[in-house]
């Protein structure tokens, strides 16, 4: 599993810059990024290659954030390979709590969380899928 920084930003002009400046100015690598909104803020979840240190960065910013695992599991490059993907979790009960994809080389990488990441971890390791251990 890989290690997330979901930081909760205010949707106004500016806020995202901000953020994205304090992971710059720490020469931090971003591997993924994904932004959701609402009308009041954000949710803005980035998994770079030294996640420790971009949280501490962040945090010396006062953000409000969180770190999580997620699953980044590689899949070939091929039409329906996420859909019978996603299917092996949900067969087996899961919820996928969020998803978003990025293309790495030749291959499909889908990042996401589940609501039992032990059970999802079980199901990679029963389908020997391939899951990657840091960005």
């Amino acid at each position: 599993m890989l290690h997330q920084i979901s930081i909760f930003i205010e949707n106004k002009p500016g806020t995202l810059h901000e953020t994205l400046g304090i992971i710059k100015q720490e020469n931090l690598q971003i591997v993924a990024s994904s932004i959701s909104d609402t009308a009041e803020y954000g949710i803005y979840r980035v998994i770079t290659q030294d996640p420790q240190a971009a949280y501490e960065a962040l945090k010396k910013h006062s953000l409000t954030m969180i770190m999580s695992e997620v699953l980044a599991i590689s899949l070939v490059n091929v039409v329906g390979t996420a859909a019978d993907t996603i299917s092996l979790f949900t067969q087996e009960g899961l919820n996928i709590e969020y998803l978003y994809s990025f293309m790495w080389h030749q291959n499909g990488i889908l990042i996401m969380r589940t609501n039992d990441q032990d059970k999802a971890m079980e199901i990679v390791r029963k389908h020997q899928l391939h899951c990657l251990e840091s960005a």
